[in-house]
């Protein structure tokens, strides 16, 4: 379809345009001069035409006319006037020409190269103004006139000769490609003016823009419902004649952002922003933007319900920790004080140690609690990917964008809490727009140019060593500086003792309890492996490993050889006795230590001493437990399966 009108002066001109457009058809091609000419431009803006070519006055008096389409002029090249000059020569011998400033200004050279000296006018390209050109030339002596259609044609009717400029194919060809350039930014721009109107029209928020007198220059649909005003009647009026409160005056000053003041219109309570508009250092106007406080509380209840439908909340709570080790219980108390706080978290552990329900546990116990919480891990997806899903992006940001854009996880965090798990894996390009994040507590959508203020309490996690990566020059030294204000630290589970069978027994009582099978007890040799085994993974491999147990057992107690079958060990050098916990019971004396004399008084049978002995022990380690079995059976380094065992067989 024909976005172009060619409107043609003379059909020679329209020939050689049919030839440079070829087998395209975005070019409709007219003869047409001066009120014609006018008169078919006007039609071809009420028909959607994006561009007219045209040339000489008709073109000027297209421009003149008030239509809004662009015009583009087919230039005249030096080929041009050489062309006319040669078949003027043949005609006349003293040439006159009568043209703009720029073409007149160009034959100072051409008088050089072909050795003659022209009579020359300069005119406006107005028929008064050509008139006394030519008139002026016939004065001066001229035979022979060289020029555009409307000099050619009044030369003649003086009595004198003349010869037309015509348009060469080359600058027909330049104009069309001209043409065709501006056709495509006017598109571009359309759709991005209708892009912007719709926004002004269809949004909740009310927008005004000023200029730099505070004259309201737009003035929404929201802006009509908040106010009460009409459009028509606002725009062209001081903002303070229709908003007394919108006070603008200091912004236009100081050029300085005003955001979330709560102003008073009427019986409605709003929230404004006013951005200064600045070009070259200079304040040209500013945009205000309203929002209803009402509806602001409105939309945020529909996100928060909408966010816990999708799962964007912290499960965990500080009691779902398991452990009664000094290790554990130090790290709670941490974490616990750490809540109460809003500054940034960096948690360090090994991998599978449980940072991330340490992460939601302080989450639940702050004051962001009732807030989104959102976990990205670092290390799982790549660098790109990462990067739109902390930031967002707009609809067109990237091939295969989301239609209509996507939120990034510090949007979708505002006011609450963002964990991000294996920080130390982010890249450096991401490492400085996170820590810009941090520092200027905005964010930027890919692709974007609207800043969006966020609100976020940062958890980071990270089983490297970040401190060595700052010295390796992998990780920025200000932005560890900027995660690393509260600090803290998750023992690996080989450390925490005991802990181990604390949590074996509740992984086994929720996976039983899940295929509706009794529990299983663990025997004593199954719990001394899992005391002994070093756990490289932690408890996310113990988890694995009780979900195994679950699976395989059919009740009654789990033996030594299911844990060692579950573990799926191939290297036993992960599996390894503590020295702590190798030690018998009893340091009895060795036959050495008895003099030989005295072995005839050592009657009885050793089983019975042994038995007696160990009874002995288990009474003294209950003594100084105050009676509590647990804390007998950790001073005795062994389970409280075993203590309730011996004492029975010692009764």
């Amino acid at each position: 379809m024909a976005e172009i009108l060619f409107i043609c002066p003379y059909p020679e001109l329209a020939e050689i345009a049919k030839k440079a457009c070829g087998a395209q058809d975005d070019v409709l091609i007219k003869v047409a001069r001066m009120d014609e000419a006018v008169r078919l431009a006007k039609q071809a803006e009420k028909a959607g035409f994006q561009v007219i070519i045209s040339r000489g006055l008709t073109a000027s008096g297209i421009e003149k006319s008030g239509v809004t389409v662009p015009v583009v002029t087919v230039p005249i090249g030096g080929y041009d006037i050489l062309r006319a000059y040669y078949q003027a020569r043949t005609i006349g011998s003293k040439i006159g020409i009568v043209d703009l400033e720029e073409i007149i200004l160009g034959i100072s050279s051409f008088e050089e190269i072909v050795g003659e000296t022209f009579l020359k006018y300069i005119c406006h390209n107005d028929l008064e103004d050509i008139t006394k050109g030519v008139s002026y030339l016939k004065n001066k002596g001229a035979d022979v006139v060289i020029g555009k259609i409307a000099m050619a044609r009044l030369a003649r009717e003086m009595g004198m000769e003349s010869v037309i400029i015509t348009s060469g194919y080359e600058a027909v060809l330049m104009s069309i490609f001209e043409a065709r350039r501006v056709s495509i930014v006017r598109k571009q721009e359309k759709k991005e003016a209708e892009q912007l109107k719709a926004i002004m029209q269809f949004t909740y928020d009310g927008i005004i823009a000023l200029d730099k007198n505070g004259r309201i220059t737009v003035f929404n649909r929201a802006s009509e419902q908040i106010s009460g005003w009409k459009s028509e009647k606002a725009i062209g009026r001081y903002v303070t004649d229709i908003i007394p409160a919108a006070s603008c005056q200091k912004l236009l000053d100081t050029k300085e952002p005003e955001l979330g003041e709560i102003l008073e219109l009427g019986d409605t309570r709003v929230v404004t922003n006013r951005v200064p508009i600045v070009v070259d250092n200079a304040i040209e106007g500013v945009v205000t933007t309203f929002q209803k406080i009402d509806m602001l509380q409105k939309l945020e209840s529909q996100v928060r319900k909408k966010l816990a439908t999708k799962g964007l909340v912290a499960r965990h709570s500080f009691a779902d920790i398991v452990g009664e080790s000094s290790e554990i219980s130090k790290s709670l108390s941490i974490a616990r004080k750490y809540a109460l706080n809003d500054s940034t978290i960096l948690i360090n552990g090994e991998t599978g140690t449980g940072k991330d329900i340490f992460a939601q546990a302080i989450h639940n116990r702050s004051s962001r609690k009732n807030e989104p919480f959102m976990a990205i891990n670092c290390a799982a997806l790549p660098e790109s990917i990462l990067e739109s899903e902390l930031f967002g992006y707009v609809e067109g940001a990237f091939t295969g964008a989301k239609k209509g854009g996507k939120a990034g996880v510090f949007e979708m965090a505002h006011c609450g809490t963002l964990f991000l798990d294996e920080v130390g894996e982010m890249s450096p390009m991401l490492q400085v727009h996170f820590l810009r994040v941090i520092e200027q507590r905005e964010v930027m959508r890919l692709g974007s140019n609207c800043i969006l203020p966020v609100n976020v309490r940062i958890i980071a996690a990270t089983h490297r060593n970040l401190k060595q990566m700052v010295d390796e020059g992998s990780f920025r030294e200000d932005l560890y500086y900027r995660l690393n204000v509260l600090s803290l630290k998750i023992p690996q589970l080989a450390r925490r003792g005991r802990d181990v069978l604390l949590i074996a027994q509740k992984f086994l009582q929720e996976y039983f309890n899940k295929q509706a099978k009794p529990v299983a007890d663990l025997s004593n040799a199954a719990e001394e492996i899992l005391l002994n085994y070093k756990w490289p993974g932690n408890i996310r491999e113990l988890r694995n490993v009780t979900e195994r147990l679950a699976m395989l057992s059919s009740g009654g107690v789990i033996s030594g050889e299911d844990v060692k079958e579950a573990l799926l060990v191939d290297n036993w050098d992960l599996y390894e006795r503590r020295e702590e916990r190798s030690k018998p019971l009893l340091d009895l004396p060795s036959a050495n230590s008895f003099p030989e004399e005295g072995l005839s008084d050592f009657s009885g049978s050793l089983n019975d001493k042994i038995v007696a002995s160990e009874k002995e022990v288990l009474m003294e380690a209950l003594e100084r437990s105050g009676g509590s079995k647990k804390i007998a059976a950790d001073l005795l380094g062994i389970s409280r399966t075993t203590l309730w065992r011996k004492l029975k067989d010692t009764a």
